[in-house]
């Protein structure tokens, strides 16, 4: 038995593949930095029989067979240096998740937004109409979800895989899928010349179908008409119907029964942290939400304003400070638009730095700085205390909360914890 040990498992991509190969006949191991026995992430792994360790390089020996890691693992991490004195195999997330797949008939969904959700719609529309696909994602499918199940991932019995293929480190180029999806293409961690280029070359690599993204759909509120069949999307925002859409489409040019199609699209329950509701307390909505590029801030800030009858007051954290530097001006020119529209409150956290040697070019102050200059009245907050209590001071029955950002794990944590408090 082959054994694996994946650095940075708690991340929800390393986890998802860390829980395929324990499915797939692997024997696990892993380490994390924030790892912490009691964490619920952890815990479920552990269930599974991964034996997870500090990230100094002590879960690595002889035995050790592969070792994965991501384009966001540095190159002095104890564990890959380790792995390098051993001369154990190294292997980056993508290339383990293409040997997983091997030359099984494979469905790929792309774009810089709405991939994540777009393959929970379809991982859970194919096992609805019992195709029985391994499925690899970015987030936990709700539906999914329990005490016992992350989520994230699903090992079917059947030759097919559907995948979230990430062009954050063009590793979806890696991919040659039997299907794609391609939700859209905006500039996130590229310049749109050079993520043009990048799909291209992944057009190319697309075997059979290809489905590319619309925001031209024939929809009324929460749906739309496909091939004279009305097609209900239980998510919020016109981004997730254009989602479901392309979904319904693949699953058309491969011969399915749109009725069929139609009632299990009908059921599925949404992605966590994608404009995830996580509970009403005296009328005052909270979401959570994973947004952190400038098209996903724009689409959950739509998304949410549309459907509350009161304010609505978000707040951001961005995500890293190259990111946040790269993306000022569309995020500047988001912000603004939005608060000119619809009013609300804006709140901005401090970035999230995880350690590394990333330049801090732009800071959260800066951001705000400039939206002053737009007038805007952007808040910055220098944590979550304070930007608890500035929450309660202001909010008020109809109201909605709306919470984004990706990276750090504490952004979901505040949510509930507003929610109880």
């Amino acid at each position: 038995m082959k054994r694996i040990h994946f650095i940075g498992i708690g991340g929800v991509g390393m986890n998802g593949l860390a829980q395929l190969a324990v499915q797939s006949g692997y024997a696990v191991t892993g380490s994390d930095r924030a790892y912490k026995p009691q964490t619920g992430v952890f815990e479920l792994l552990e269930a599974m029989g991964i034996q997870i360790f500090p990230q100094d390089g002590s879960g690595i020996d002889d035995q050790t067979d592969q070792v994965v890691f991501s384009t966001a693992i540095e190159a002095d991490n104890p564990d890959l240096q380790k792995a390098k004195t051993l001369k154990t195999p190294l292997l980056h997330r993508a290339a383990f998740l293409d040997q997983l797949i091997g030359d099984t008939p494979l469905i790929a969904v792309a774009g810089t937004a709405g991939k994540t959700t777009t393959t929970g719609i379809l991982g859970w529309i194919f096992e609805c109409l019992g195709k029985d696909p391994s499925v690899y994602n970015g987030a936990a499918i709700l539906n999914w979800k329990n005490k016992t199940t992350l989520g994230n991932v699903r090992k079917g019995n059947a030759p097919l895989w559907i995948i979230e293929a990430d062009e954050s480190d063009r590793s979806f180029l890696r991919f040659h899928p039997t299907h794609a999806i391609i939700t859209n293409i905006s500039k996130d961690h590229y310049e749109l010349d050079e993520l043009h280029q990048m799909f291209d070359q992944f057009r190319s690599q697309i075997k059979q179908h290809i489905i590319e993204g619309s925001s031209e759909i024939s929809q009324k509120e929460q749906s739309f008409i496909f091939e004279n069949v009305e097609f209900t999307v239980p998510l919020q925002g016109k981004h997730n119907i254009q989602n479901a859409h392309a979904a319904v489409a693949l699953c058309h040019q491969l011969g399915f029964n749109l009725h069929a199609v139609r009632t299990a699209l009908a059921q599925f329950k949404g992605i966590e942290r994608r404009l995830e509701t996580v509970g009403e307390i005296d009328g005052v909505r909270i979401i959570d939400d994973y947004a952190h590029n400038p098209a996903k801030i724009a689409a959950a800030l739509e998304a949410a304003s549309a459907a509350t009858a009161g304010d609505l007051h978000a707040y951001w954290r961005p995500h890293g400070f190259t990111p946040l530097h790269q993306n000022l001006p569309e995020l500047i020119d988001i912000f603004t638009r939005h608060w000119k529209k619809n009013g609300g409150t804006l709140f901005i956290l401090p970035v999230f730095y995880a350690g590394g040697t990333t330049q801090k070019k732009t800071t959260s102050n800066d951001l705000v700085a400039a939206l002053h200059r737009k007038g805007v009245p952007a808040n910055l907050v220098v944590g979550y205390d304070q930007l608890r209590c500035a929450l309660h001071e202001i909010m008020k029955p109809e109201d909605t909360i709306l919470g984004m950002g990706a990276r750090d794990p504490q952004l979901p944590i505040f949510a509930q914890e507003l929610l109880e408090l």
